[in-house]
């Protein structure tokens, strides 16, 4: 089998990923792959689709989760499947999908595991025509300003709890007025904390943002924040920890294939926990069964 290997060399661990994959693929008798390196220009679309010009029909990203997006969008719709190495700091696309913690193991999951569908987030800001991908989590309001807050050498060194700190402040935040539109419904208007639309269930600590959300299910979990009294956050946590059915005080969640949002004033929008904007205007969709990603069994 041919395969080529997109590679952020910003990660600690990309020596061994690159060792084990180079190993895996000799021991298996297959070509050594090609390796494609990620750069702060081209943080691996690029690279993926360099990598199926030339006749790859496995495609292993190693890196963080916005490498993993930016392959994931390369690879979308070719039928090459995608393999993923998690050597990033939040690594929450591998963590749903249950993808083993060791290089080595997820070395041998890319390799030798069944491809499972997965779905495709796009989303665009403003009037950019440009397609912006994600395959767990879009943000727009005070949850993206968290992310903005966050100490990248903090995140870098510690990981995901480095969000914790800047969470605690935004949580206070008063809700924004935002219009909200679902598939092909009537505009909403809303004041909110912030919207997300989930293509996953859980996040770090245990969390589920989105109980019940599938990869594969062609729909996001859009979850309407509307918190308005720190006390309301007892009721979102709750739910997120302990998966109670329903919404509560603060939130709402609806399942949605496009969903739209927009502000008079701009806010941060993340996808995957990058930073895009400040937008006044969020448009996602879900592509389903995009992607073909490799998973244990």
């Amino acid at each position: 089998m041919r395969t080529a290997l997109v590679l952020n060399p910003s990660k600690g661990g990309w020596e061994r990923a690159l060792e084990a994959l180079v190993a895996a693929a000799q021991a298996a008798g297959w070509p050594d792959p090609d390796v494609h390196l990620t750069t702060r220009d081209d943080c691996g679309h690029g690279q993926a689709r360099a990598a199926v010009e030339a006749g790859a029909e496995l495609v292993v990203a190693a890196g963080g989760d916005g490498t993993v997006r930016h392959v994931a969008h390369a690879l979308g719709g070719t039928g090459v499947d995608l393999g993923i190495v998690p050597i990033g700091t939040a690594n929450l696309l591998a963590h749903n999908l249950a993808l083993p913690r060791t290089v080595e193991g997820a070395v041998e999951v890319a390799l030798t595991g069944r491809a499972r569908p997965v779905d495709l987030g796009i989303a665009r800001v403003d009037d950019e025509a440009r397609d912006l991908p994600f395959v767990v989590l879009a943000g727009m309001g005070h949850d993206a300003a968290t992310v903005a807050a966050t100490n990248p050498t903090l995140k870098e060194r510690i990981g995901w709890p480095a969000y914790v700190a800047p969470a605690a402040v935004k949580a206070l935040r008063r809700p924004v007025p935002v219009t909200v539109r679902h598939d092909d419904g009537e505009p909403e208007h809303l004041r909110v904390w912030s919207v997300l639309a989930a293509n996953c269930e859980r996040v770090r600590a245990g969390v589920r943002i989105a109980p019940g959300g599938v990869v594969d299910d062609g729909l996001f979990d859009v979850l309407e924040v509307t918190v308005r009294r720190p006390g309301q956050w007892l009721g979102v946590a709750a739910k997120g920890v302990f998966r109670l059915p329903g919404d509560v005080a603060g939130l709402a969640t609806r399942a949605s294939r496009e969903v739209e949002v927009t502000s008079e004033q701009p806010l941060h929008v993340q996808l995957d926990g990058d930073v895009v904007g400040p937008a006044r205007r969020l448009l996602v969709r879900c592509e389903e069964h995009a992607l073909a990603i490799r998973v244990a069994g």
